[in-house]
């Protein structure tokens, strides 16, 4: 009886703190009222953390006791208090003189360990290693998330999360590897075993997240569509590098003369407090079983809001069932 207790205390506890937790929104600009890219926001106590846009606009998770770090190379850091309701802080940073220092990267340094992997940078937008040897026409698709490496942030094996301002990223989609460059010319990939996770922003300022799940797959990262109190929803992404097949006799030519990066994705269902990872497919059916416990809520979300399901739709769908 009293294990049964104890269970029902800390189920309430992290209840209790998961409900505190809210996604607020500021900006970042400096002393001349100029928006402020890739600034680097981090709740340190809680391991959240965020990359301003190209206007300046930034979006994180925090508690009411959170305390934000700011930090952007060349500029003084800054920390300010949460914020009040869905409003984070409007933070100004202020330039450095040409002789003064800074942590650029909020007192963070890549400390994961790194594997060198010899890609020369230039070959990224043309397939790396793998395709140039067998392309016969145009490359079709990749097999990195970006064809050019972008702004991001890790979070290693104890949860702490590392940025480095000078590293830039990407992941390979084929070997599952996050890759890093902070040369131009070389690129690492990052020890799997010292990541449990990591977030990129496309050149557009979308946020990608990534992490592990050693239930659903043991060599590559999952895309996090969603995550909250009760529910995540991840996307396993795996490519495959398909040579031309083009034949021509004469007659009827056929098959493709390029050769193409295939992307194949599954989408996988987590109960947070189960732990059991389902396979989830794009079909109402399939979203109603797994969201069962909860028929009513999940039976209203589909009937309210029509269209193709795809990533968008189970993000949003997602959120909705954590509130």
């Amino acid at each position: 009886m009293k294990k049964i207790l104890m269970s029902l205390l800390l189920l309430s506890a992290t209840q209790l703190i998961n409900a505190q937790t809210k996604a607020v929104s500021g900006s970042v600009k400096d002393d001349k009222g100029n928006p402020l890219r890739y600034v680097f926001i981090l709740d340190a106590q809680y391991k959240d953390a965020a990359l301003s846009d190209s206007l300046g606009n930034y979006s994180i998770k925090v508690r009411p006791e959170s305390k934000l770090q700011f930090a952007l190379p060349g500029y003084k850091d800054e920390t300010a208090n949460a914020g009040k309701g869905n409003e984070g802080p409007q933070v100004v940073l202020n330039a450095l003189n040409a002789n003064a220092s800074n942590n650029s990267s909020g007192g963070l340094t890549a400390k994961v360990t790194n594997q060198e992997d010899k890609i020369d940078v230039s070959t990224m937008r043309t397939g790396g290693q793998i395709a140039p040897g067998h392309q016969k026409g145009n490359l079709v698709g990749s097999q990195y998330l970006f064809e050019v490496f972008v702004h991001g942030f890790i979070t290693d094996a104890s949860g702490e999360v590392i940025y480095n301002s000078d590293h830039m990223l990407d992941y390979d989609k084929i070997r599952g590897g996050l890759l890093a460059v902070n040369d131009g010319k070389t690129v690492e990939l990052m020890d799997w075993d010292k990541v449990n996770g990591f977030t990129l922003y496309s050149p557009t300022d979308v946020r990608y997240d990534f992490e592990k799940n050693m239930d659903i797959d043991k060599s590559h990262f999952l895309q996090v569509l969603t995550s909250g109190p009760k529910y995540k929803i991840y996307k396993l992404i795996k490519t495959k590098f398909v040579r031309s097949d083009y034949v021509n006799n004469g007659a009827a030519p056929h098959g493709h003369d390029y050769d193409e990066f295939v992307d194949d994705a599954d989408y996988f269902f987590l109960d947070v407090q189960d732990k059991q990872p389902k396979k989830l497919s794009l079909e109402k059916k399939s979203i109603k079983e797994n969201f069962a416990k909860e028929a009513d809520k999940v039976n209203k979300y589909l009937s309210d809001h029509s269209g193709s399901i795809d990533d968008a739709y189970l993000s949003k769908l997602g959120d909705y069932m954590n509130q």
